[in-house]
Order: C-alpha cells, then sequence, then structure tokens
C-alpha cells in the first residue's frame, strides 16, 4: 500500500481529483444557493422578527387582526403563527412559497430568509401566547432593489467562485512544486556533471516514486562513469610507465650500436622512430597526470596565460615571426589551470610551426562564455580535414610533420582539456588567410 501511494501517478491522479471534487462541490452549491435565494438570516432580520414577536406576545388580537396598522405592516410584514402540529392558525390560505419556507424551515437556531419574484420571507422565530408556544414567520412585500441588497447578505457567488479558483490554485502549486523541485535539484546537479565535475553529488531526495528512483539511478550513473574515467586515466599512465622501460633499453642498444659500428640510415630511422616514441610516452603521461591532478581554481585571465604569452613572443622572436595577445586581463574565470594552460599552448605552438609572419591570440566574451582564438597566416587546411585535426595521432601533411618532428597529439590533447571544460574547440580557415581555431569556453 505505501509503495503505491508513493507512486507518482497515483499523486498526480489523486491530486487532480481533489481539484474536480472541490469545483463541483463549489459549484452545486453555487447553483443551489443561485436558484433557491434561501440565506441564513442576518442580524438585523433576526432582531425585527424578535422585537415583532414580543409585540404580539404584548398584544396578539391587536397585531393578529387583519386591520393591523400599515406602519407595523411595512416594517414587520404580514404574520403567520405556526402551532406545534405545523398548521397556521392565523391564516387559511398560504402561498406556496410560504407554505414551502415553512415545512423546510421550523428550527429556532437557523432562522433564514428566503425570497421569491414579490416577497421575502422570514423565520422562525419563537412565540409566547396564552401559555402556548408557536413559531412566527413574517412575509413582506419588497421590491428588486431590496431583493438585491439581502442577497449580500447571504454567501456570495463570486466568493464562493474565488475560494474555488483559490483551493484549485493551491493544490496545484503543491503539486507542482511536489513534482518540479527535486527535478531542479537534479537538473543543477546534472548540468554540473555535464561541465566535466564529476565529484559532483546529487541531492539526496529521499522518496519511493519515480523522481526518488530518477535521483538514485543518476547517482549511480555518475559514480561508474567517475569510476569508468578514473579507470582509463589510471590504464593509461601504467601503459605510459610501462613503456618507457623497453624503449630506454632500444635506446641503450642502438647508443651501443653506434660506438661499435659506423651509422647506417637504417639505424637512424630507428633512432628517429624511437625519439618519436618517447615524445608520444611523455605527452600522454603528461596529459594523464594533468588529469589525475587537476583541480578548480578562481583566477583571472591574466594570471592564467600571462607565461603563455611570454614565451610565445619569445620563440616567435626566435622564429623571425610574430606573436600578439589581446584579451581582457582581468576577467574571472574558474578552470582547471594547467589543463587549460596546456591546451592553450599546444594551439599557439601549432600556429607558431606553419605561420608565416604572425599569430594573433584574441579573447570576447559573450552570452556568458568565453571565447579564445588563435589565428595564423599560414597555409591553413582543407576544408575535409578541419575535423580530424583534433584526433589522436592525425596528422596532416604527413611528410611535413615527420620532418618537424609532430606526434598528433598536440589538438588531441587540448580537445580533451577543453572537453573537460563543458566547453568546446573548432578549426577553420580564415576568409583572407591562415587557420583560425576557436576555444570556447563557459564562466559560470
Amino acid at each position: 500500500m505505501k509503495r503505491l501511494i508513493n507512486n507518482l501517478f497515483v499523486k498526480i491522479f489523486i491530486s487532480f481529483w481533489m481539484i474536480l471534487l472541490v469545483t463541483a462541490f463549489v459549484s452545486i452549491n453555487l447553483s443551489r444557493m443561485l436558484s433557491e435565494d434561501n440565506f441564513k438570516a442576518p442580524k438585523w432580520a433576526v432582531k425585527n422578527l424578535h422585537e415583532f414577536a414580543q409585540r404580539i406576545e404584548r398584544n396578539p388580537q391587536r397585531m393578529l387582526s387583519p386591520r393591523v396598522e400599515p406602519h407595523i405592516k411595512s416594517r414587520f410584514g404580514k404574520p403567520f403563527v405556526v402551532n406545534s402540529d405545523g398548521e397556521v392558525v392565523n391564516h387559511d390560505e398560504l402561498s406556496r412559497g410560504m407554505r414551502r419556507f415553512i415545512v423546510n424551515h421550523d428550527k429556532l437556531d437557523d432562522p433564514r430568509i428566503m425570497l421569491d419574484k414579490k416577497h421575502i420571507l422570514i423565520g422562525p422565530q419563537a412565540l409566547t401566547i396564552n401559555n402556548q408556544n408557536y413559531l412566527l414567520y413574517a412575509e413582506r412585500r419588497s421590491n428588486p432593489e431590496q431583493r438585491h441588497a439581502i442577497r449580500n447578505f447571504g454567501v456570495s457567488p463570486w466568493f464562493l467562485s474565488l475560494v474555488a479558483i483559490g483551493l484549485s490554485l493551491a493544490l496545484c502549486f503543491l503539486l507542482t512544486r511536489h513534482i518540479v523541485r527535486p527535478l531542479k535539484k537534479l537538473q543543477s546537479a546534472a548540468n554540473k556533471v555535464s561541465l566535466g565535475y564529476l565529484d559532483t553529488q546529487l541531492p539526496e531526495i529521499h522518496r519511493g516514486d519515480e523522481v526518488g528512483q530518477l535521483s538514485d539511478s543518476l547517482q549511480r550513473m555518475v559514480d561508474t562513469l567517475n569510476q569508468a574515467i578514473n579507470n582509463q586515466q589510471r590504464l593509461l599512465s601504467d601503459i605510459s610507465h610501462e613503456l618507457r622501460s623497453p624503449l630506454t633499453r632500444l635506446n641503450m642498444a642502438l647508443a651501443l650500436h653506434k660506438k661499435r659500428q659506423q651509422t647506417t640510415p637504417e639505424i637512424a630511422r630507428i633512432e628517429r622512430e624511437s625519439q618519436r616514441l618517447a615524445e608520444m610516452i611523455d605527452a600522454l603521461l603528461s596529459l594523464s597526470r594533468m588529469q589525475v591532478n587537476a583541480k578548480q581554481q578562481k583566477m583571472t585571465l591574466q594570471e592564467l596565460i600571462e607565461d603563455l604569452v611570454s614565451d610565445c613572443e619569445f620563440e616567435a622572436e626566435q622564429l623571425n615571426k610574430q606573436f600578439s595577445a589581446n584579451y581582457p586581463q582581468q576577467l574571472t574565470v574558474v578552470c582547471y589551470p594547467e589543463l587549460l594552460a596546456s591546451a592553450l599552448e599546444n594551439v599557439c605552438r601549432n600556429a607558431l610551426k606553419y605561420a608565416e609572419q604572425q599569430v594573433t591570440l584574441s579573447a570576447t566574451v559573450q552570452d556568458s562564455s568565453l571565447t579564445l582564438v588563435i589565428r595564423d597566416d599560414g597555409p591553413g587546411l582543407p576544408e575535409a580535414e578541419l575535423n580530424s585535426i583534433f584526433r589522436p595521432f592525425y596528422r596532416s601533411g604527413e611528410a611535413r610533420d615527420r620532418d618537424s618532428g609532430g606526434v598528433g597529439l598536440g589538438l588531441a590533447i587540448a580537445e580533451s582539456a577543453i572537453r573537460q571544460h563543458g566547453g568546446s574547440i573548432r578549426a577553420s580557415n580564415h576568409s583572407l588567410k591562415g587557420l583560425e581555431v576557436s576555444l570556447r569556453l563557459p564562466l559560470q
């Protein structure tokens, strides 16, 4: 039974059912009230009827006479005296409305007013004549203005309508809040996970319905994902370390061979490939170390890339090229400094390698995101290769990359680092000349 109550479908079904019941109840009572024109007698009517009864008790023959003074009739109306058997003792003929009113309302603790087309009916009121107990009812002629004024003493139709709307809104609000509030918490936590914060703990939602089950499932998914990434990084680090031992022995064997015999083209080729393999292992180890030890920090953009800009300017000068940077120095960013700096360094060094004269780094802020653009004036790339250059070990113009010592990991490392920040990276050919790499990062 408890499991059934905790079911979200049952909660929604019961809530809407209650809303319909409240609306139907108020609508039925509203229609009955409007059709019967029957209200609880206000205090002034009860007071007048009580005073009328006292006058009748003091002089019953005069007050019950058909010739009673007009001013008394106009004030109190026409009296109807009912005995304990329910018979009207002072009138032989009754209107249908008065007869129904007397039959339906005989409780002294609940005096009522009923309106018909021409009269106002009030009663009952206790009356004692000659030591006999009676009930007193009064009938007064009225005009439309008086009937409209008396209706205002009852429960207003607008009041009942507002009560129905208020109750419906309250129930709908509580239902919506019960469903949406935990979902917003889960959404906020899921957004953090999507930005790469895999250590995020999802909010604890102690509920037995589908929302609580969703929270538990998402938490298990995040834990599994975090564990899988940690295992992958650990495996990458272990493999890189294990490769170092045979590579070191290979280099030692090459060195001994070069001492004993003359260097041949084959030996030179083996030495170059061994050096390239060492560079790959160093890059993989560096990436793995940065990912494992990465910690978020809050810093200005100047603190993040000031050293990088200085190094790139020095290297550009050695290559007879120019490197310039334009960025908002005091802009605050929350990032993994080593990962982001490594990504920028790889992109900038790649641009310096293939630029003819000029490399520029610029930064702009728009829509709560930071966009860093590195542009060179080199030959650019074929359109078909723009998306492939971020794949590991992909090399465009393989012969040139071999001569320059490239291993095809720099841009792949940059793409991995930017993705871990919840951002994106893309390359495009500039309309004038050269390659343009854009790194987009969220600022929140």
